[in-house]
C-alpha cells in the first residue's frame, strides 16, 4: 500500500512539474490554425533560421515582474545577419557612457560637432531635422529608435568606438557579440576600426564641454558564429552575381543575447547590476518613449507617414499595417532587416486591458538565396508570421488569468 501511494506522489509530482514546465509557446501554436497556415516555416526551422522567445511576465503584489521565457527551438550558435538590431545595445551604452563620463554640462542633449581625421569618415557641423539645427546623442537616438536611422546608427557607433562597444557587452557577461562596422558607408574593414573626434558645446557654442579624440581598435573583429557563409550567392552594387558572403567579420548579436538586453533595459530590476546598463530613471524613460513612439507623432524629427509608415519598424503584432488603428497597443521593439534576414523583439502592451509580453522572432526569407538582391519574402512570409503570432499571444494573453493585473501606468506616454 506504502509503495501504491509513493508511487501514485511521485506521478503527481511529476504531472506537476511537466504542467509547469510545458512549453506554452509550443502548446498554443499547436492548438491555433497558426501551425497549418506556416507549416512550410516551422517544420524547417533551420532553412528558415527561425528562433521565437516569448517571455511571459507575472506581476506579484508590488506590481515586480516575474519572467518565464519559452522557446521555441533550442538556441543555436549558427550565425544570421542582426542587420539594426544592433543599435540597441548601442543607445542604451551612448547614454551609459555619457553618465560615466560625469562632465559638467554633458548631457544626451548637448549640442556635438563631429570632425574626420582618417578614411572613410564624414564630418557633421548641424542637423536641421532637431529644433536647434544642431546634432546632439538625444536626436540621434530619436532617429534610431523612431526610424532605424542608419546614419544616426554610425555615429553613435564612432562614439562609442568598437572597442569600447565590445568590451562593455563582454563585462556584462554577452561574451559572444561582436560590433565592428558602421552602416551604408561602403567603409572596409580596417577603416571601421578607426573612429571620429568628437566635440561637445555649450548651448551658444562658445564654450568646450568635452573632447573626444579619434580613436582606433586592434582587437580581433572576427565573430564566433558558426556557418557564416549564406545563400547561393551575393550581388555587388553593380548587379554582377558574386559568390554566397561570408558574414564572419560582420556585426553579431546572438538572438538570445539581444533578447535579454531588452528584457534587461525594460525589467533592469530583474537582472544582477552587472548586466544591466548604468543608466538613470529619465534615461529608461527616454528610451521607453521613443522605443514605442510612431514616427507619425514625432515632432523633431519630423516624419511624414507616406514615406514612414506606421509598421516601419514595427512588425510583430502589426505587420502589414501601415496605419496603426488600434491605439490600446504599442510596441516597445527594435528590429533587423537585411539580406533576407528579419528580426524583431517586442514588448508589446496594451495598458487598458493589463497585457504585456515580450515576443522576439527572428527569420530568414531568401528562396533564391542571392542576396543584396532585394528578392526577398518580407511581405509573403516573415511579416505575417510575426503578425500572426504576436495576435496568437495578445488573444491568449489577454484570456489569461493573472492573480494580479499589472499595473501598466509606467508605460504610457504622451506623444510627441
Amino acid at each position: 500500500m506504502k509503495r501504491i501511494l509513493c508511487a501514485t506522489l511521485v506521478v503527481i509530482q511529476l504531472g506537476a512539474m511537466a504542467q509547469h514546465t510545458a512549453n506554452v509557446l509550443k502548446q498554443l501554436i499547436q492548438a491555433d490554425s497558426f501551425h497549418l497556415k506556416y507549416k512550410e516555416v516551422l517544420e524547417n526551422p533551420a532553412k528558415y533560421h527561425l528562433q521565437v522567445i516569448y517571455t511571459q511576465i507575472n506581476r506579484d503584489s508590488n506590481n515586480a515582474a516575474h519572467l518565464h521565457k519559452y522557446a521555441l527551438y533550442p538556441e543555436t550558435k549558427n550565425y544570421y545577419y542582426p542587420a539594426s538590431l544592433v543599435k540597441l545595445p548601442l543607445v542604451a551604452i551612448a547614454l551609459e557612457k555619457i553618465n560615466r563620463l560625469n562632465k559638467k554640462g554633458l548631457t544626451k542633449d548637448t549640442r556635438l560637432q563631429v570632425d574626420s581625421a582618417w578614411y572613410c569618415q564624414k564630418k557633421q557641423w548641424r542637423d536641421t531635422t532637431s529644433k536647434n539645427h544642431y546634432a546632439s546623442i538625444a536626436h540621434y537616438i530619436k532617429k534610431m529608435l523612431l526610424v532605424s536611422d542608419n546614419y544616426s546608427y554610425n555615429r553613435i557607433y564612432e562614439f562609442l568606438g568598437p572597442a569600447y562597444i565590445n568590451k562593455r557587452l563582454h563585462e556584462m557577461g554577452y561574451k559572444r557579440i561582436m560590433v565592428n562596422q558602421r552602416f551604408g558607408w561602403g567603409c572596409d574593414t580596417t577603416q571601421n576600426r578607426v573612429t571620429n573626434p568628437f566635440t561637445f558645446l555649450s548651448d551658444d557654442s562658445s564654450t568646450v564641454i568635452y573632447q573626444q579624440p579619434k580613436d582606433s581598435n586592434g582587437a580581433s573583429i572576427l565573430n564566433v558564429a558558426k556557418n557564416t557563409v549564406i545563400g547561393r550567392g551575393f550581388k555587388d552594387n553593380s548587379g554582377k552575381l558574386l559568390p554566397p558572403r561570408d558574414f564572419r567579420w560582420a556585426n553579431y548579436i546572438p538572438f538570445e543575447d539581444e533578447n535579454n538586453i531588452l528584457l534587461s533595459i525594460l525589467f533592469p530590476e530583474r537582472f544582477d547590476t552587472a548586466k544591466r546598463f548604468d543608466l538613470t530613471d529619465s534615461d529608461y524613460m527616454f528610451l521607453y518613449k521613443y522605443m514605442s513612439m510612431l514616427p507619425r507623432e514625432s515632432d523633431y524629427p519630423h516624419f511624414n507617414q507616406k514615406d514612414f509608415p506606421d509598421n516601419l519598424k514595427k512588425y510583430v503584432y502589426f505587420g502589414l499595417d501601415d496605419t496603426i488603428r488600434d491605439s490600446l497597443v504599442r510596441s516597445f521593439n527594435v528590429v533587423g532587416k537585411a539580406y533576407g534576414s528579419m528580426s524583431d523583439c517586442a514588448y508589446i502592451v496594451d495598458v487598458q486591458n493589463h497585457v504585456e509580453f515580450c515576443l522576439s522572432v527572428t527569420m530568414f526569407v531568401c528562396k533564391k538565396g542571392i542576396l543584396n538582391s532585394d528578392d526577398y519574402e518580407y511581405d509573403t512570409i516573415s511579416l505575417p508570421f510575426m503578425s500572426d503570432l504576436g495576435h496568437l499571444i495578445y488573444n491568449y494573453e489577454k484570456k489569461r488569468k493573472k492573480k494580479h493585473p499589472a499595473d501598466l501606468s509606467k508605460m504610457q506616454f504622451h506623444y510627441p
